[in-house]
């Protein structure tokens, strides 16, 4: 094995929203190296398509749906991994969704709706993986924030209520790190910056409707809120801190919100 190689060979690792983007591909780069992974999210049927890329690449995967604003149907894909395999070594808490609604015109659903998915969904994921993790001993936990939860967009829709969830999110990361601390459990967050989520193409959505050349107006978010010369990351770039935070190179790292995201968060 090479400097620095992540073996996470016979471990058991749970994503939950991992049908697509930034989950899919961290799910992807687990099983890579060597993690049994079980995906999870709304759309099975998502998940299920990426458990045949792993599987076809000689991964181990499992696929299931799971809402995590209902906490019953987190703790049972919880379950299952553990009953399965014995164990229960990663968690990673990337179910999201957006809400670029202007702040002012954000119903009372939409922003429930939000804060049950965003909040109470990793509250459910971390409260749930704790209290599994426990008996081991150990256990890496990582949550997805986002820089939206640290500064918000001065012009246009801005981040709202779906920052606000993201600022909550960050809080609770502390919070589980303490909890875990005693167990050696790490608690950790990534912060993504402007990568292309669902969330940016709706902002370009919004952005386009009212007269805006779409791949321009992308290429002025970058320039205007990324110091790093290199523009957007790439799912590809979460993936791998999340990646490293799930191996023992990450052993003393716990309570820390990182941000990959070339310095928009930056003051």
């Amino acid at each position: 094995m090479g400097f620095m190689e992540i073996d996470l060979s016979g471990q058991t690792a749970v994503v939950f929203g991992s049908g697509k983007g930034i989950g899919a591909v961290v799910s992807e780069q687990l099983a890579q190296a060597g993690a049994m992974v079980y995906l999870a999210s709304r759309t099975e049927a998502n998940c299920i398509k990426v458990m045949e890329k792993i599987t076809e690449n000689g991964g181990k995967a499992s696929a299931a749906a799971c809402d995590v604003s209902d906490i019953e149907q987190v703790n049972e894909v919880l379950q299952k991994a553990e009953e399965e395999t014995g164990r229960l070594d990663i968690v990673i808490n990337n179910a999201g969704i957006d809400c670029v609604t202007p702040f002012v015109e954000c119903s009372q659903e939409e922003i429930m709706r939000v804060i049950m998915t965003n909040q109470m969904g990793v509250n459910n994921g971390l409260q749930c993986a704790l209290r599994r993790m426990k008996k081991y001993g150990h256990g890496k936990i990582v949550t997805t924030t986002s820089f939206a939860g640290r500064r918000d967009l001065p012009h246009g829709n801005g981040f709202g209520h779906y920052g606000m969830t993201k600022a909550a999110v960050n809080y609770l990361t502390q919070t589980a790190a303490f909890a875990g601390a005693d167990y050696n459990i790490n608690v950790n967050a990534v912060g993504p910056g402007i990568v292309k989520t669902k969330m940016w193409e709706d902002i370009l959505d919004t952005d386009e409707a009212d007269g805006k050349n779409r791949e321009q107006t992308w290429e002025e978010y970058q320039k205007k809120y990324i110091p790093l010369a290199r523009g957007a990351q790439s799912h590809e770039d979460i993936g791998y801190m999340m990646l490293f935070l799930c191996s023992k190179y990450a052993d003393s790292i716990t309570g820390q919100v990182i941000y990959v995201d070339g310095g928009a968060s930056t003051d």
